[in-house]
């Protein structure tokens, strides 16, 4: 069994990081730029995101690969730079983590995903992770990409296949991904398509407290690793730029609630920042100290 799978399953909360792409924009990422392009042309900028979540506690890292895939990469003239980009953006976050923490490959949407081809190559090039996340994903393609792309390119490696879903609001007020599915669904159907955990990250006025009903939902039909990374907040315009409403401290005030529902990994999504992680460190850190005293 490999050390992540171990980890997963250990009954300990791994606190994973926060956003990427939100960070790379601080960083200066402009509109329309291919911020996973930024591997090879800044490398440092990538580098300092990846080590900030380090420094507020993150075991868990994810690469800078959300949209390194073949069409998107075509769209900004780059589609020969998968090679390069996806093996760039491993190094750098393996340099962050060192050795005792894990890297995970974000693996976005990736248009037309019914192509086998192409999910096949984005998990060749990243197949050195200690785990692929197919990250906003909102329609059971997900699931078909995972048992006749991920995992046969994998072959005989360790490497678990983590699944997080995105949902919205209906006008009625339901809980639905973009393809209609309720998180019953992904719960009762992730186990046979080979996910070795299953999340909620991001989502349109989806906050915390629509992801703890969401986990919860979850947990009702399916014994896998759950995981969750919430958005600070929807989004608000300001003179220059997006803002997230959702500061550290009012996301860690609902933490101890989410962690209630049996996550495995926690961390975040759009907005987040290493402040962010910083705050969840300590109530996750308190969450495994009493979970190993009272041995459950």
């Amino acid at each position: 069994m490999s050390r992540f799978r171990e980890a997963l399953q250990s009954g300990r909360v791994l606190l994973m990081d926060g956003a990427m792409g939100t960070e790379l924009q601080r960083a200066g990422l402009q509109p329309g730029e291919c911020g996973e392009f930024w591997n090879l042309t800044k490398p440092e900028a990538v580098r300092a995101i990846h080590e900030a979540y380090v420094d507020a506690g993150a075991r868990c890292l994810l690469t800078n690969t959300f949209q390194a895939n073949p069409t998107a990469l075509a769209k900004h003239g780059k589609s020969e730079q998968l090679e390069s980009v996806n093996p760039a953006a491993l190094q750098l976050a393996r340099a962050a983590a060192g050795p005792e923490r894990f890297v995970l490959a974000d693996i976005g949407p990736i248009e037309q995903a019914w192509r086998r081809q192409q999910m096949m190559q984005v998990v060749q090039s990243l197949r050195a992770a200690d785990a692929l996340l197919l990250e906003t994903y909102s329609d059971l393609h997900a699931l078909w990409a995972i048992k006749y792309a991920c995992l046969p390119s994998l072959g005989a490696d360790d490497v678990p296949v983590l699944l997080s879903v995105t949902y919205q609001r209906t006008a009625e007020g339901v809980l639905t991904t973009h393809g209609g599915q309720p998180p019953e669904v992904y719960g009762r159907l992730a186990r046979q398509y080979g996910v070795s955990a299953l999340g909620v990250n991001c989502g349109r006025e989806i906050g915390m407290s629509e992801i703890i009903q969401i986990v919860r939902r979850y947990r009702q039909v399916t014994d896998l690793p759950l995981f969750a990374r919430p958005n600070a907040g929807t989004p608000e315009r300001s003179a220059k730029r997006w803002l997230h409403p959702q500061t550290p401290a009012d996301m860690a005030a609902r933490l101890p609630e989410l962690l209630e529902t049996g996550l495995a990994m926690i961390g975040g999504c759009c907005g987040t920042t290493a402040a962010h992680i910083a705050a969840f460190r300590p109530l996750v850190d308190e969450w495994n100290a009493r979970h190993c005293r009272e041995g459950i």
